[in-house]
C-alpha cells in the first residue's frame, strides 16, 4: 500500500512539473535563414551572400520572393554578411504583385542590416542605401537620411513603422500601411517610390546615388499626381509604371536629373506618356510546385514587360 501511494505521489509531481512554467526551457535552434527579394515579391531572381570569404550563391527565389540558406556562417551571424539578388541570365525575374518582368534589376542589402532570427529583405530601398554606404556597414542615420531624401521620412515619423522594419520586412510594412485607411497616402507613396526606384536603378546602375534619388523622387511625385491611389488608377484598375527602358537612354536620364519640378518631368515626352499610360497589372498564377520558376517575359532590355509569405533570418 505504501509503495502504491508513493508511486501515485511521484506520478503527480511529474505531471505537475510538466504543466508548470519552466525557466530552463530550451529555445528552438535557428538552423536556416530566409531572405526576400522585394519590389513586390520578386520570383526567379538569384540570391547570394558574402560574409567576408567570397560570394556564395543560394539559389532562385520562389513565388513569394524568398530564398533559404542553412549555411551557419550566414544563419548565425547575418550581421557580418551582405546580400545580393540579381538575374542569373537564364530566368527572367518577375514581380508577382503586378506581373512585371525585371530582367536587369539588382538588389542589395548592406552588411550589418540583418540580425539572427529576424526578417531579412533586399529591396530597391536597401539597394540605394547600400550604394550610398559603399564599403561601409549599415547605419541607421544614413538609412534615415536616404529615406528622407526620397520623401519617405514620414513613414517612420508618422506611421509607427521603424526604419529597421521598413528595410528588413518591407512586405510586412507595405501590408500594414495598406490595412490602415489613415495611411493610404503614405502607402501609395511608398509603392510608387519603390517601383520608380527599381526602374531607375535597373536603367542606371552606375549613376550617383544623388542623381538616382533626385530622379526617383520627382518621377514618384509625377506618378502620384497622375495616379493618387497608386498602384491603382483613378478608375480603380491595378497598374504599374514601366520606366527603365526610357531612363536607360542617357539623354533622357540627364534631362531628368536636371529637372526641378513635376512640370519639368512632364516636359519629357517619353516619361510623361509612360506615367500617364501605365501598364495594366496582371498577377501571375501561383504555381502548385513551390520550386517552379517564371515561364515568360518579353526578355531583353533594361525594363519589364507585361506578361507572400513571411520570412527572416531564422526558421
Amino acid at each position: 500500500m505504501k509503495i502504491k501511494l508513493l508511486s501515485t505521489i511521484i506520478a503527480s509531481l511529474v505531471i505537475a512539473g510538466c504543466g508548470s512554467d519552466n525557466d530552463n526551457s530550451v529555445i528552438p535552434e535557428v538552423t536556416s535563414a530566409s531572405i526576400q527579394a522585394f519590389d513586390g515579391a520578386i520570383w526567379g531572381i538569384q540570391g547570394s551572400y558574402n560574409c567576408g570569404d567570397g560570394d556564395k550563391i543560394v539559389g532562385l527565389t520562389n513565388y513569394d520572393g524568398f530564398v533559404k540558406t542553412t549555411d551557419e556562417a550566414f544563419v548565425n551571424a547575418p550581421e557580418n554578411c551582405s546580400f545580393t539578388f540579381k538575374p542569373d541570365g537564364k530566368v527572367i525575374p518577375q514581380d508577382t504583385s503586378n506581373g512585371k518582368y525585371l530582367p536587369t534589376l539588382e538588389l542589395k542589402a548592406p552588411k550589418g542590416l540583418f540580425k539572427k532570427g529576424e526578417a531579412a529583405t533586399a529591396s530597391p530601398l536597401s539597394t540605394l542605401i547600400a550604394n550610398k554606404l559603399g564599403d561601409n556597414a549599415y547605419d541607421e542615420a544614413t538609412a534615415s537620411q536616404v529615406l528622407e531624401d526620397l520623401g519617405l521620412g514620414e513613414i517612420a515619423n508618422n506611421s509607427g513603422i521603424s526604419v529597421t522594419e521598413l528595410l528588413t520586412d518591407t512586405d510586412g510594412a507595405v501590408k500594414k500601411l495598406a490595412a490602415n485607411p489613415d495611411f493610404s497616402d503614405i502607402h501609395s507613396k511608398l509603392i510608387a517610390t519603390t517601383h520608380v526606384l527599381a526602374d531607375t536603378l535597373a536603367a542606371q546602375p552606375n549613376a550617383s546615388t544623388d542623381d538616382v534619388t533626385k530622379v526617383t523622387k520627382l518621377l514618384a511625385e509625377a506618378t502620384l499626381a497622375e495616379h493618387p491611389n497608386y498602384p491603382k488608377n483613378k478608375d480603380g484598375d491595378d497598374i504599374h509604371v514601366e520606366l527603365a527602358e526610357i531612363l536607360a537612354d542617357e539623354n533622357t536620364f540627364k534631362t531628368a536629373t536636371e529637372a526641378e519640378t513635376i512640370e519639368d518631368i512632364q516636359k519629357i515626352p517619353a516619361l510623361d506618356e509612360a506615367i500617364k499610360k501605365p501598364a495594366e497589372s496582371k498577377v501571375p498564377e501561383r504555381p502548385e510546385d513551390p520550386d517552379a520558376l517564371p515561364t515568360g517575359g518579353t526578355g531583353g532590355g533594361t525594363g519589364g514587360g507585361d506578361g507572400s509569405s513571411g520570412g527572416g533570418t531564422g526558421n
